[in-house]
């Protein structure tokens, strides 16, 4: 299981956690959820205030709150600086604003349809402008060198959202490598809240090669052209439909908890909404 490291998280005495809700989980529609609104209220409940005007709003909002920790490895109290930032399709561009989230961010949560393995949508599913594509339109694809599917899903729903995609010809992972904008030295923690988010980690970790004895195919590469590290990059998942929202995460990691205490809090808060999954496999971390 794949774990957080605060003392990296906080080593510069901030921390930036990025949340980007997917379509429909934003209160587009009435009588349907609306996460974005109870993740505002846990947040103003927490202490954070929204900051000052800035021309950053069309794209996200931002809320600050100075928090103190406690360091066990230097055992000291720190003040921390967390600043959360926040994207859905009521903003300008929250495609491409997840986009640089997964470039810039430390903590990034992505809560909402996952389009089994295409990626997460910040619209319509009749549309594709702002769906962020993972698992289409690479080369590797093309040759089945990165699987398409993990997931128990039944495969024709997959091919009816692929071929709602036919517009695009980009990958938006691939696209972020190719601008040489994923570091090495930047410890990240990634959280997909989607339904099977299994279906992206081929995409982000690569395949092992027995041949070259090396992970190749990834899309998910710094600037020396290496797969980013297990080491500097935790992602953590699903590996079936769910239907609960990404708050206790949220509220876990305001906390300083461990992704084995977020991962069993995440079992947990599922069954709620469907007490009749027994599995204990829902979620995972790697």
């Amino acid at each position: 299981m794949g774990t957080i490291d605060y003392a990296k998280l906080f080593r510069d005495k901030r921390l930036d956690i990025a949340i980007g809700i997917g379509y429909e989980f934003a209160g587009e529609k009435n009588n349907f959820s609306n996460e974005l609104g109870d993740i505002i209220t846990v947040l103003l409940g927490n202490g954070f205030r929204k900051t000052a005007k800035s021309s950053t709003d069309v794209y996200y909002d931002t809320y600050y709150l100075r928090k103190r920790y406690f360091l066990t490895a230097k055992k000291q109290l720190v003040d921390i600086d967390i600043y959360a930032y926040l994207t859905s399709s009521k903003k300008k561009n929250p495609s491409s604003t997840f986009a640089s989230f997964l470039a810039t961010k430390e903590i990034v949560i992505y809560s909402g349809h996952g389009r089994i393995g295409i990626g997460p949508d910040f619209d319509d599913e009749k549309n594709s402008k702002e769906n962020f594509i993972i698992g289409l339109n690479t080369v590797a694809h093309a040759k089945n060198q990165l699987r398409l599917q993990n997931s128990p899903h039944d495969k024709s729903l997959r091919i009816k959202y692929v071929k709602g995609m036919k517009s695009r010809k980009d990958n938006d992972l691939e696209s972020i490598t190719k601008k040489n904008l994923f570091r090495e030295d930047l410890y990240q923690v990634w959280f997909f809240n989607a339904c099977s988010s299994i279906d992206y980690v081929d995409e982000i970790r690569g395949k092992w090669s027995v041949k070259d004895k090396m992970q190749k195919f990834g899309l998910v590469r710094t600037g020396t052209g290496k797969i980013k590290s297990k080491d500097n990059l935790v992602v953590f998942g699903t590996r079936q439909s769910v239907r609960s929202d990404a708050i206790p995460i949220l509220k876990q990691i305001l906390a300083g908890k461990s992704m084995d205490d977020i991962v069993k809090t995440m079992q947990a808060y599922e069954k709620i909404f469907s007490p009749e999954n027994n599995s204990n496999n829902i979620y995972f971390s790697d």
